[in-house]
């Protein structure tokens, strides 16, 4: 019941970015189409935290019920969408969706015994393996993990299956996820009373602030330029309200804030983590949003074609995540294989710098980082888990989501503007220039490049010779190339920096045990049964008055 709507939420934000081109031709054409999957990474990095404490506190039954409802709605919208905006409003239905789906990965962490938490989160990834089975059954040739839609079918259908996906999972975890005594009490007050004492204040710092962060961030050289009075208005903003939510977690004390001190506190254990794997969630992302436009530019346009080629990072994934999670849970080691992995991941990379324009090469590379990438989730994930008390289960992992999910979003900002600026700067120099001096005329050259990159009708094409064309087609694809190598050779540094991050992490060994932290009412339940027994988390009266007595 829990894989379903994460398999739901995988699905739709890996397949989307995979046809954003032909979404962007069929109900656009707009400049803000890369939006599609800003918007649905956006709101799980923004609302993960937030998101893991809610369900420390009152449980994560409804929360992930709630998540997979948010996941139709949104699958719906972008299905049936006829323009842009409608279809990135969708997006941000299913990055809420997301958010929740993936307190799946708390909810499994916790019902295994600590030992296994590894393999249990490597089997659980796994799940993504029946995408493939999805995919040769659907006249759309899906392929797992961003491949693109074929020859048949509408690209509509990236959306109709998670939205199915989401639909059985709706009724998978109402009928069967029922945990036992998963919750945080306050003695002698109520739930409504509880939910006063929440850190809203917190709440409305961090996440404004760090979505005024991403959103400057994004606008720059994409919306405005980065100069203007609305990026940097956003930047700084964004970054006051992160000092400012810093600066009031620090001096009030609560009895629920946002990030316990004693979880923020665990500087190896878990700030060191979420650092490698915020910077491994920008070499992922980079990966899975460059890669299918760099298929697309130098190898093939053939749909089905662009589909096996994409599947290369998520099928090496899959299989990594259930290898990597044996390993920890026979072997241990955690952070040796937490910075080994990196270590590959950056060098695999670096490495497709060398030769862009070798579909073999590039595939055997892209796979190479699939295998790490997804052994990466799997390791880091469980050594945060190990890490804190079992009342904090849910804000650590999810932390380690939005430690990914917002590498990710400056990933993708990152890499698309360094991208951006060198594809425009090639163009001029190895298409404009070359086409100008071929005698093609230059109030010709604006609308024949336009048609080259998509962005304009193909019948301005219809200026140039057969030699004109080949020339260009040429340095276009010496554009792509030069385009491309920038970005993977930028992305060592960060790869660097996180390998530094992974070698600091505390090693996690001695609290793999046999104790199990949740129980489930087991069976299908069609009417709500007692799941709290009275052995919850309890915070006592007098523990209540300390919080409210130390506030500085």
């Amino acid at each position: 019941s829990l894989m379903l709507g994460y398999m739901a939420a995988v699905f739709a934000i890996q397949m989307s970015a995979s046809v954003l081109t032909q979404i962007n031709n069929d109900i656009g054409p707009s400049t803000s189409f890369a939006w599609l999957s800003t918007s649905q990474v956006l709101p799980v990095a923004v609302l993960g935290p937030m998101a893991g404490r809610l369900s420390d506190i009152f449980g994560r039954r409804n929360f992930i019920l709630f998540g997979n409802l948010c996941g139709l709605i949104g699958c719906a919208i972008c299905a049936t969408a006829h323009s842009i905006p409608v279809a990135i409003g969708g997006g941000v239905f299913i990055g809420v969706a997301s958010t929740l789906q993936q307190l799946a990965w708390t909810a499994v962490g916790e019902i295994v015994p600590r030992k296994d938490r590894g393999l249990a989160l490597g089997l659980f990834e796994m799940c993504a393996v029946t995408n493939i089975s999805e995919g040769l059954f659907l006249k759309t040739y899906i392929l797992p993990t961003g491949c693109a839609i074929g020859k048949y079918s509408s690209w509509r259908w990236v959306y109709w299956v998670p939205f199915i996906l989401n639909t059985c999972g709706l009724f998978a975890v109402f009928l069967f996820y029922r945990p036992k005594n998963q919750y945080i009490i306050e003695e002698g007050k109520t739930r409504r009373q509880e939910i006063w004492d929440l850190d809203w204040v917190g709440f409305f710092l961090y996440g404004n602030g760090l979505l005024f962060l991403l959103l400057g961030i994004s606008f720059g050289d994409n919306v405005f330029p980065w100069k203007s009075a609305g990026t940097i208005t956003m930047i700084v903003l964004g970054v006051v309200l992160l000092i400012a939510f810093g600066l009031y977690e620090k001096f009030w004390d609560q009895i629920f804030p946002l990030f316990p001190p004693v979880v923020v506190h665990k500087i190896r254990g878990v700030i060191f983590v979420n650092v490698g794997i915020f910077l491994f969630g920008m070499m992922y992302y980079s990966v899975a949003v460059l890669w299918p436009q760099l298929i697309q530019g130098l190898y093939t346009t053939d749909l089905l074609k662009v589909g096996w080629y994409a599947s290369a990072l998520g099928m090496t994934g899959i299989v990594s995540s259930f290898i990597t999670g044996f390993v920890m849970t026979r072997y241990g080691h955690a952070r040796l294989i937490f910075a080994t992995i990196i270590v590959i991941g950056t060098i695999a990379a670096g490495c497709m710098a060398i030769k862009p324009q070798s579909s073999t090469a590039c595939v055997i590379l892209v796979a190479l980082q699939g295998l790490t990438v997804g052994g990466g989730m799997i390791v880091s994930t469980a050594m945060i888990q190990l890490a804190v008390e079992h009342e904090y289960i849910g804000l650590a992992t999810q932390m380690a989501v939005t430690a990914r999910n917002a590498g990710g979003a400056v990933g993708t900002v990152v890499y698309t503007a360094i991208y951006t600026g060198q594809i425009r700067k090639n163009i001029k120099t190895r298409v404009a220039l070359p086409l100008a001096m071929a005698g093609v005329a230059p109030t010709s050259l604006p609308a024949v490049v336009g048609a080259l990159m998509g962005q304009a009708p193909p019948s301005a094409l219809a200026v140039l010779s057969p030699e004109q064309l080949g020339l260009a087609l040429a340095g276009l694809r010496q554009a792509f190339i030069h385009s491309f190598r920038v970005v993977f050779l930028s992305s060592i540094a960060f790869g660097v920096v996180g390998t530094i991050a992974a070698c600091l992490t505390k090693d996690v060994d001695h609290l793999m045990t046999n104790k199990v932290e949740m129980t489930l009412d087991e069976g299908a339940k069609f009417t709500s049964n007692k799941t709290d027994t009275g052995e919850g988390h309890i915070i006592g009266i007098e523990e209540q008055k300390l919080h409210t007595r130390h506030r500085v």
